[in-house]
């Protein structure tokens, strides 16, 4: 079988001990797989909600695009354009 990666994605391994093995295994069941459960932990411990609405950076660029806001960022005013509500 061939496996496809984005070039944004990361292939990685792990050792874990018996019980970490199957508690994961057993979570795994409802999530589709192991890795699934490890990204969704992942996510979780990072808070990620999955949106650029929530992380002021991504929101700036990907929603707000630069250069197309109401007044100009320039490098003296990026943290007050970016930050400030």
């Amino acid at each position: 079988m061939l496996y496809a990666v984005s070039m944004t994605e990361h292939r990685t391994q792990l050792y874990l001990d018996e019980a970490q093995y199957r508690w994961l295994k057993r979570r795994s069941e409802d999530a589709g797989s192991i890795a699934a459960v490890v990204r969704e932990l992942i996510d979780t411990a990072r808070g990620a909600s999955g949106t650029a609405e929530d992380d002021p950076f991504l929101r700036y660029l990907l929603i707000e695009a630069p250069g197309r806001g109401p007044s100009d960022t320039t490098v003296e005013t990026l943290d007050e354009d970016l930050y400030s509500q």
